[in-house]
């Protein structure tokens, strides 16, 4: 049975993962499916997901957005690229 979201500010789920933490577990399934190395990617991707959610348990809301915007793989649209660390002027 799925619980059903009593908030709308409530995250995403699928299943009983959030949906960054259930991508996660799918691309190390994609990947090891790909590889013939099933067994081990899905330990790896329990792994990742059990990061994940520690992570974001002790971290501020919105740490996952930060951190791709850091490292160049989210663009914000009010803010200069991540890649500019100084602006002048």
């Amino acid at each position: 049975m799925t619980e059903i979201q009593r908030y709308i500010d409530d995250p995403m789920t699928f299943l009983f993962w959030e949906i960054d933490e259930a991508i996660a577990i799918s691309a190390c399934l994609f990947v090891g499916i790909m590889t013939h190395m099933l067994l081990t990617m899905i330990g790896v991707g329990a792994v990742l997901s059990y990061i994940l959610k520690k992570i974001k348990k002790k971290s501020s809301e919105g740490v996952m957005l930060h951190f791709l915007y850091w490292h160049g793989f989210f663009r914000l649209r009010n803010c200069p690229p991540s890649v500019v660390r100084e602006i002048v002027g």
